[in-house]
């Protein structure tokens, strides 16, 4: 029975982890994401404005990198607490803690947490998308000659994918807040259960 106690009590470290995980790793990233996509837009609108001594966006690495890079570390952080949710509802059953009448709230707050991480997903693939078809129209755009109307066409469209990107990556930042602040009321769930 000791071994149910040591497993549970495992798990609001293991929340803790998610948590500081998202605060410090993955919010950096969507912030530096925005700084490249903000830059690839401001070389859009100067090249849509006559200025051509910029470096084309397309010459540097695609945002959806870093969109992709925040989705495999959203990823890593969802399996870890969707594994402690296991090990704790385990726990519970175990150990009798299901009764408790906190533990309706960690369910919630559990589900919560899917829930958002589950939208910030969506989000992110949607994002990496849109970068991509951003940096495929800006390619375009390179194969046509300065200015043409085939070339402010494919700029303009590079530069829609670009902006809807940043809306989309923001979206799926609230989310990844969401399922952070879910995951911190999870933790103080979880520990209140164990230590009643």
């Amino acid at each position: 029975m000791e071994e149910w106690w040591e497993l549970a009590r495992s798990v609001p470290g293991t929340l803790l982890l998610v948590v500081d995980g998202t605060a410090t790793r993955l919010l950096v990233s969507f912030d530096r994401t925005h700084g490249r996509l903000q830059r690839v837009i401001n070389l859009a609108v100067c090249l849509r404005s006559g200025v051509t001594d910029h470096p084309r966006p397309s010459a540097g690495p695609c945002p959806s990198v870093n969109v992709e890079e925040t989705r495999r570390e959203l990823d890593r952080l969802s399996a870890l607490h969707a594994a402690a949710g296991r090990v704790f509802d385990l726990c519970g059953m175990f150990l009798g803690l299901r009764a408790s009448p906190l533990w309706q709230s960690w369910k919630a707050h559990h589900a919560a947490a899917l829930d958002n991480a589950a939208q910030a997903q969506h989000w992110l693939r949607s994002a990496a998308a849109h970068a991509r078809a951003a940096r495929a129209a800006d390619r375009m755009a390179d194969s046509f000659d300065r200015p043409s109307p085939a070339w402010d066409a494919w700029v303009a469209a590079s530069l829609s994918h670009a902006r809807r990107t940043i809306w989309v990556e923001m979206r799926a930042q609230a989310a990844v807040r969401r399922m952070c602040e879910a995951v911190a009321l999870e933790f103080f769930d979880a520990w209140m259960i164990l230590n009643r």
